[in-house]
C-alpha cells in the first residue's frame, strides 16, 4: 500500500511539474465608456485569425455566433439605450450576432450566462436588426469591439476582424432629459435667466432642433445682457444655420463690435470674413440706420428690418439641374417615409448622396462654393446614415438634419425653381420640405398624416 502511495504522489507531482502555464488562447477584454449620461460596458473574448479563414468558414455564415470567443459576449448599461432605432432598458445583456455576406443580424438576449451559443433561447431576444458589413480599414489579426465617433449623445458601436467591420448607432436618453429640464425650467417654472436661455438656445442650436425657438431664447438673453459678445456670436450661427444671411448681417456686425472691444479676435475675424462673404453674394448694401436698430434691443429681433438690396448670383444651368435633381431625391425619400416605407427610403437616400456629390463645383461662383461646401457635407451625412438602414424609426431620426440643411442650401444659392414649403411637426419637434402647402408627416406617416404646419416659404 505504501509503495502505491508513493508512486501515485511521484506521479502527481511529475504532472504538475509536466503542465505549462500558458496565457489564454482568446485573452479576455473590457471597457467603459460614457455616453451622455449612460455608462457602457462591454465585456468579450479575443481570438486571433492565426492564418484562418474567418467569415464564412471559421465562422459560417447564416449561424448564431458568440461574437467573441469563450463566454457569450455581454453589453450592460445604467440608462436607457437606443439600439437600432428600439430603446432597451438599463440592465445587462448578451451580445450575439448572425454573419452573412450581405447583412448581419444584431442580436440582444436577456441570459448572460451563456457559454458561447450553448443553451441560446430565441424567446430571451430583446433585440434583433439588421445592419450592412463593410470592407475593414485595415486588417484586424484580433477580434475587436469598440465604442467610438461619439458626437453629443450618440456613438458607434464597431465589431471588427480579419477584414470585416459592422457598426451600429447607440444613442443614450441624454437628449431627452435635457430637453425635458429646459421645457420645466423655461417653460413651467418660467424663470427669467440671460445664462438660461443662453444655454437653451446653444443646446438647440448644436442638436439643430427648432432654430426658430432657439433664436428667440437668444434674442431674449441678449436684451439682458446686451454686452456679452457670446450671445450675438450665437444668435449669428442659428441664423447662418437657417440661411437667413441677410438677417444674420446685423447681428454678426453686433458680435464683432463687441469681440473688439474685449480682445476677443477670433470671433472678430471669423464674422467679419463672413459678413464680406455673404453681403458680396446676397448683394446686400447695410445702412447705417440697420446698425441703430440693431441696438435698439427693445424690439423684437422679427421687427429689425435691414435696408438692402438683394440680387442673388444666377445658378449655372447644369449646377441648378443636378440640385433639382438632388431636390427630387430627397422629395421620394420623404414620400417613402410618409408611407412608412424604409425600403424605398433606403434607395432614395442613396441616390440623394450620388446626386450631391456628382454636382459640378467647377460651376460655381467662390460665394456659392463657400455655401454649397458648407452644407453638402452634412446633407451626404444623414442621407448615408439612412441609405444604411431599412428601419423607418431609424431613418427618421437623420431626417430632421437632413431636411434643414437642404433647405438651408436651397435657401443659400437661391436655387428653387418653384415654391418649397417648409413644415413643421410639433410632436416630433422637426422640420420637412415639400412642393405644396398641404401637410403630410413623413415623422409619424399614416398614423399622424396632417399633424403639422407650413413654416416658411421659398418662392
Amino acid at each position: 500500500m505504501k509503495k502505491i502511495l508513493v508512486i501515485c504522489s511521484l506521479l502527481a507531482c511529475f504532472s504538475a511539474e509536466a503542465q505549462l502555464n500558458t496565457p489564454e488562447p482568446s485573452p479576455s477584454a473590457s471597457f467603459t465608456q460614457t455616453l451622455g449620461f449612460t455608462k457602457i460596458k462591454v465585456d468579450y473574448a479575443r481570438p486571433s485569425v492565426k492564418g484562418r479563414d474567418i467569415f464564412g468558414k471559421m465562422i459560417p455564415y447564416g449561424a448564431i455566433w458568440r461574437t467573441g470567443a469563450s463566454n457569450c459576449s455581454t453589453i450592460s448599461f445604467n440608462d436607457e439605450l437606443t439600439i437600432g432605432g428600439k430603446k432597451i432598458a438599463k440592465g445587462k445583456y448578451s451580445l450575439f450576432t448572425i454573419p452573412n455576406i450581405e447583412q448581419w443580424t444584431i442580436i440582444l438576449n436577456t441570459d448572460t450566462t451563456l457559454h458561447g451559443t450553448s443553451g441560446y433561447d430565441e424567446k430571451k431576444d430583446v433585440l434583433r436588426f439588421t445592419v450592412k458589413p463593410e470592407k475593414a480599414p485595415r486588417f484586424y489579426e484580433t477580434f475587436t469591439i469598440e465604442l467610438s465617433d461619439i458626437v453629443k449623445d450618440n456613438g458607434m458601436l464597431y465589431i471588427l476582424w480579419e477584414s470585416t467591420m459592422v457598426k451600429f448607432d447607440l444613442v443614450s436618453s441624454a437628449k431627452e432629459r435635457i430637453l425635458a429640464d429646459i421645457d420645466h425650467k423655461i417653460n413651467k417654472l418660467k424663470t427669467e435667466n440671460a445664462k438660461l436661455y443662453y444655454q437653451a438656445a446653444e443646446y438647440y442650436y448644436n442638436q439643430k432642433i427648432e432654430p426658430d425657438q432657439a433664436n428667440v431664447w437668444i434674442a431674449k438673453a441678449r436684451m439682458m445682457e446686451m454686452d456679452n459678445v457670446y450671445y450675438p456670436n450665437l444668435q449669428a450661427k442659428i441664423l447662418e444655420s437657417q440661411g437667413k444671411f441677410t438677417e444674420a448681417i446685423p447681428v454678426a456686425q453686433k458680435a464683432v463690435e463687441l469681440a473688439k472691444k474685449q480682445n476677443i479676435i477670433p470671433i472678430a475675424q471669423n464674422w467679419e470674413k463672413k459678413i464680406a462673404t455673404w453681403q458680396q453674394t446676397m448683394g446686400v448694401k447695410t445702412t447705417n440706420s440697420n446698425a441703430h436698430a440693431e441696438h435698439d434691443m427693445g424690439k423684437s429681433m422679427g421687427d429689425m428690418k435691414m435696408e438692402n438690396t438683394v440680387q442673388k448670383p444666377k445658378l449655372d444651368a447644369e449646377v441648378q439641374a443636378s440640385i433639382t435633381k438632388s431636390l427630387g431625391n430627397y422629395y421620394a425619400l420623404k414620400n417613402a417615409l410618409i408611407a412608412d416605407d424604409g425600403n424605398t427610403a433606403n434607395v432614395q437616400a442613396g441616390e440623394l448622396v450620388k446626386t450631391i456629390s456628382a454636382l459640378p463645383m467647377a460651376k460655381l461662383s467662390p460665394q456659392q462654393h463657400t455655401v454649397f461646401m458648407g452644407l453638402s457635407e452634412k446633407i451626404k451625412f444623414d442621407a448615408s446614415h439612412i441609405n444604411e438602414t431599412k428601419d423607418v424609426k431609424h431613418q427618421r431620426e437623420h431626417f430632421n438634419d437632413l431636411s434643414n440643411n437642404v433647405f438651408a442650401l436651397l435657401k443659400g444659392l437661391n436655387a428653387n425653381e418653384s415654391p418649397i414649403y417648409q413644415q413643421y411637426c410639433p410632436m416630433a419637434k422637426a422640420y420637412w420640405l415639400s412642393d405644396n402647402a398641404a401637410v403630410k408627416n413623413p415623422y409619424y406617416g399614416k398614423s399622424m398624416l396632417t399633424c403639422g404646419k407650413v413654416s416658411e416659404t421659398l418662392k
